[in-house]
């Protein structure tokens, strides 16, 4: 075949597998079924099960099976797994796993023992005929027994999330539980690759395998963990072409995936692992990570999961015997499975009720089954017809869980203290500031300058958030300013009763100089979630707008930005409890300001004071105190959100038609540290703010933070 030909050829199995995968991937989802199933239909459609019953010659001209062919598209395919797996590890979470260690341990280690015996057991009553080589017995049964015994975590969580079950402490274990078994499947396929590559089961090749991978995980869970987050970070601040992250994580992956095969085991691991430490990286912000998880899923997933269909023989399975193994494997696999998963949450500490659903929950094996069947498959430890057995397991397993998990759910019953937590999580769902993974710091030599160097470091202390300084090469009181700041935050929520910080300052905070008049602009879109500035003169003398340097500023940064207003105009320090006042409203600003200054009365060891002003004109009988019902809501919330951050708040009310008036008296009748003022920006050439906001700064003698958005 021309090579012309052979790429028409290959362009046209794209299609065919994009276009059905796509299809009957749509109607799965339709029905309540995972995408993927659909995808598997249209390899089992485009494969020797229909197409090449039904039109045999024609399949042939499509699928000729012609070894570049077959190479190309098995490329594509391989490629699929590694980026899958990669998804995968990015929506692993090792510290949901740590939360409930015990049950998650003993769940997860008994559901993975007790099927994997079984599957072992089964194995070796398969004749031989079955079998890709008969010789090397125990190497199927190895790889099977693991094939029975795991679940799919992305499967699990759609599941839960399906049966609104997902924030629930019971819905948490068995996510945590499915996470633990990914995490070892991969281990466990890591070790049974190595091997199959020695070609014959020795103790010294298992001891190698084994302690190769165990060598790979602690560098890359110690050292790869922040070099892949500084690759990341490096990428997406000084790369200017298009998608530049995006190029740093696939490096990524492959490099870790190629680390695997060096050393004699799976490159699935290594995808797995780079996608929880890619997952992990704080400057993976949603968009990115909606970038990759589209190119992802609209073309490499459906070209797997059709890839798969297409090595799956149903004919096979008309054959009686066949049949009856294929049932045995359902049966053992599901079986195994939950009475390991019970007898390990029995263990771990759960209720009868609480182990069945859990044991339920983790009989699903999902798109990560498949991927297990297709590398065994790549690597001879399965041949067809195991292949096409473990798959239909798979695809049995995962349409009876979720039925049956929502009707063992509904009759486990919410303790006490999930209930209160689950309504504590909705009432914080809204929240803006425990999202924000980076902080911009712009800040000159003023006092102005000062007070956001002070305020950004309480902040970056509290957060635990990635943090650039921008500063010009003879300034360096910024720096100083934030990183002290900061210091004295962690020493004094060192001494609270809540969790104290844990990663050190240093990996925190960089500093950056200026060079170039538009140095900082450049800076400002480089996927920051707030920005501190303090400079001179920020806001005009006469109109309501920033002046031209911040103005610049405001204008390149898309977040929110807190701009500092030290009023006092002399040096602010944060050495003793801090008293904030913040103007609470029921606009975005306002609340994002509320936000912002629990973080800051935390981080400074202070208290709160929430004012609201009531319009009397929005007042009236005949609104019958609607206006006032609101405020008191607003009042609420600040206070339950304090209670959650440990911050004391006081809420005080107002009533008065200018209340700019009422925020002025209120810090002249009571001593303030700080005033956290949310300001909403106009748009229409430029961004500006309101006449009363800006009234209320050219007023205020107390230091301000405006956070405006």
């Amino acid at each position: 075949m021309a090579i012309d030909q052979t790429t028409a050829v290959f362009a046209a199995e794209l299609i065919l597998l994009l276009f059905f995968g796509r299809l009957l991937g749509e109607l799965m989802t339709r029905i309540g079924q995972p995408a993927i199933f659909g995808q598997l239909l249209a390899g089992v459609v485009l494969g020797p099960s229909v197409f090449g019953a039904l039109l045999p010659e024609l399949r042939h001209l499509v699928f000729p099976g012609t070894p570049a062919l077959k190479s190309m598209i098995d490329a594509i395919s391989q490629i699929g797994i590694l980026l899958l797996l990669l998804l995968t590890g990015m929506e692993t979470n090792l510290a949901l796993v740590n939360r409930r260690r015990r049950a998650v341990i003993s769940s997860s280690l008994f559901g993975i023992a007790v099927p994997f015996a079984c599957g072992l057991l089964l194995v070796y009553f398969l004749p031989a005929d079955l079998l890709p080589n008969p010789a090397a017995r125990l190497v199927t049964a190895l790889f099977l027994g693991t094939a029975l015994s795991i679940s799919s975590v992305k499967i699990v969580a759609m599941v839960l999330m399906e049966v609104g079950a997902i924030r629930r402490d019971l819905g948490q274990l068995i996510l945590a539980t499915a996470i633990l078994d990914d995490t070892i499947a991969w281990v466990m396929i890591a070790v049974i690759s190595g091997i199959v590559s020695q070609g014959a089961v020795s103790f010294t090749g298992i001891g190698a395998s084994v302690a190769g991978t165990a060598l790979f995980l602690a560098l890359s869970l110690t050292v790869g963990r922040r070099l892949v987050a500084r690759i990341i970070r490096w990428s997406n601040d000084n790369l200017q072409t298009e998608v530049p992250v995006i190029t740093a994580i696939l490096i990524i992956v492959l490099s870790m995936a190629l680390a695997t095969d060096l050393i004699g085991v799976h490159t699935a691991l290594g995808a797995f692992v780079a996608g929880m430490l890619i997952g992990q990286s704080p400057i993976l912000t949603e968009h990115i990570e909606a970038q990759l998880r589209g190119f992802i899923i609209a073309f490499f997933g459906p070209v797997f999961f059709a890839v798969a269909g297409l090595g799956m023989d149903l004919t096979t399975l008309f054959h009686p015997q066949l049949l009856l193994f294929t049932l045995a494997m359902i049966l053992v696999a599901s079986v195994g499975k939950f009475l390991g998963a019970l007898l390990g949450g029995r263990v771990g500490g759960l209720t009868n009720l609480e182990s069945i659903a859990l044991a339920t929950g983790m009989n699903a094996r999902g798109s990560t089954e498949v991927i297990i069947a297709s590398v065994g498959l790549s690597m001879g430890a399965l041949n067809n017809q195991l292949y096409t057995m473990v798959v239909a397991m798979a695809v049995v397993t995962t349409m009876v869980m979720p039925p049956t998990l929502r009707w063992v759910l509904n009759r486990v019953p919410l303790r006490e203290d999930e209930a209160k937590r689950l309504e504590e999580e909705e009432a914080e769902a809204g929240q803006s500031v425990p999202k924000m993974e980076r902080a911009l710091v712009c800040v000159d030599e003023s006092a102005n300058g000062a007070l956001a160097a002070t305020l950004a470091g309480l902040f970056v202390a509290h957060q635990q958030v990635l943090t650039t300084v921008m500063t010009r090469n003879d300034e360096t009181s910024a720096h100083d300013h934030l990183t002290q700041a900061a210091a004295t935050a962690v020493e004094r929520m060192a001494r609270a009763p809540a969790a104290a910080p844990t990663i050190p300052l240093a990996q925190l905070v960089q500093t950056k100089h200026v060079h170039g008049e538009d140095a900082i602009e450049k800076e400002a879109i480089k996927g920051y979630s707030i920005a501190f500035f303090g400079v001179a003169q920020p806001i005009s003398a006469t109109a309501n707008q920033f002046e031209h340097q911040l103005q610049r500023l405001v204008a390149a940064f898309e977040g929110p930005v807190a701009i500092a207003v030290n009023g006092r105009n002399r040096p602010f320090v944060a050495d003793h409890p801090l008293s904030i006042l913040v103007p609470a409203g029921g606009g975005t600003a306002a609340r994002l300001a509320t936000e912002v200054a629990l973080a800051l009365a935390r981080a400074g060891g202070g208290t709160l004071t929430a004012l609201h002003v009531f319009d009397p004109q929005e007042d009236t009988d005949l609104l019958r105190g609607r206006a006032r019902r609101l405020g008191m809501s607003v009042l609420i919330d600040a206070r339950r959100l304090g209670k959650n951050r440990g911050v004391s708040v006081k809420g005080i009310t107002a009533v008065n038609v200018r209340p700019e008036v009422e925020i002025l008296q209120a810090t002249l009748e009571e001593h303030y540290d700080l005033v956290v003022m949310g300001v909403a920006l106009h748009r229409s050439d430029t961004k500006f703010i309101g006449p009363r906001s800006a009234a209320i700064l050219r007023a205020l003698r107390t230091p301000v933070l405006v956070i405006a958005h």
